[in-house]
């Protein structure tokens, strides 16, 4: 019964939340699944780390679906290459079942989340209300 009602929270969660909090809920699975990743291929459990790559590579497939290039100019079109190099980065960790690549792709989205946060933070000060993207 647990993980059902872990799931309505999340689902809840999800329904509930702003823009700019999905996006750093997004980059938190992808911390998390790969974290988990790691953890598989180190036990030899690569079923389990292809699916957690997978999940990992969704989630960087959504947050390049959600930039917005006409209102993020440069800045969305750098965050569009990075997130191009991570799904690579992804892709050779599956193929290699190397826990070092994982744990690289996991560091750099644990600091693009900080960035994400940092700058949310900074425009609702200046704007008292949360950013907009278009997702």
């Amino acid at each position: 019964m647990t993980q059902a009602y872990h799931q309505a929270y999340q689902q809840s969660s999800v329904k509930t939340a702003t823009a700019d909090r999905l996006i750093l809920m997004l980059y938190d699975g992808a911390v998390s699944f790969l974290a988990r990743a790691e953890t598989a291929m180190e036990a030899g459990d690569f079923e389990e780390a292809n699916s957690l790559i997978i999940r990992s590579q969704n989630i960087v497939s959504e947050l390049m679906s959600s930039l917005d290039f006409q209102r993020g100019g440069q800045i969305a079109k750098d965050l569009y290459r990075i997130y191009e190099y991570l799904n690579y980065r992804l892709v050779q960790a599956n193929i290699k079942k190397d826990p070092t690549i994982s744990a690289e792709v996991r560091g750099l989205v644990a600091q693009l989340r900080e960035a994400w946060e940092a700058a949310s933070r900074k425009a609702r000060e200046n704007k008292k209300e949360p950013i907009r993207i278009a997702l």
